[in-house]
């Protein structure tokens, strides 16, 4: 292969120093969305746990925020608010509410798969650009 000049080369760097930057982005997306999928797998469990444990009143701790739990016994286990986003809540059948975990879960896994998928992309473009790199 022919021998890269100094302004090409030039112009390799910037590009892999672009790919290192948009590769750092998406590695930190990832994590944002395990955390987020995470959450929702423990949510999905509590709410499926909760749904099994119905038929009798069920003891429980519930988060108050800033860390803080409180012990409480559900009642009643009919209707969970689930939050659809913007701030906004619904409230839901126990049904309904583990499918739209299910759903949102499913979505969340499809956008880590595209984000990985891209990852995987960006850094094959550094390694042929590192390649002709090194062959000068």
């Amino acid at each position: 292969m022919a021998q890269v000049s100094e302004q090409q080369a030039r112009q390799l760097v910037a590009q892999y120093q672009d790919f290192q930057r948009n590769a750092e982005m998406i590695q930190d997306q990832m994590n944002m969305v395990r955390n987020t999928l995470a959450g929702c797998e423990s949510t999905l469990r509590t709410v499926t746990g909760l749904k099994e444990a119905a038929t009798n009143d069920v003891e429980s701790v519930i988060p108050v925020g800033s860390g803080c739990f409180v012990h409480a016994e559900i009642k009643n286990f009919s209707k969970v608010i689930v939050s659809v986003g913007a701030g906004a809540n619904i409230e839901m059948s126990v049904e309904d509410a583990i499918g739209f975990l299910n759903d949102r879960k499913g979505k969340l896994e499809k956008m880590l798969q595209d984000l990985n998928t891209s990852l995987t992309n960006i850094v094959q473009q550094m390694q042929s650009i590192e390649a002709v790199l090194n062959q000068n």
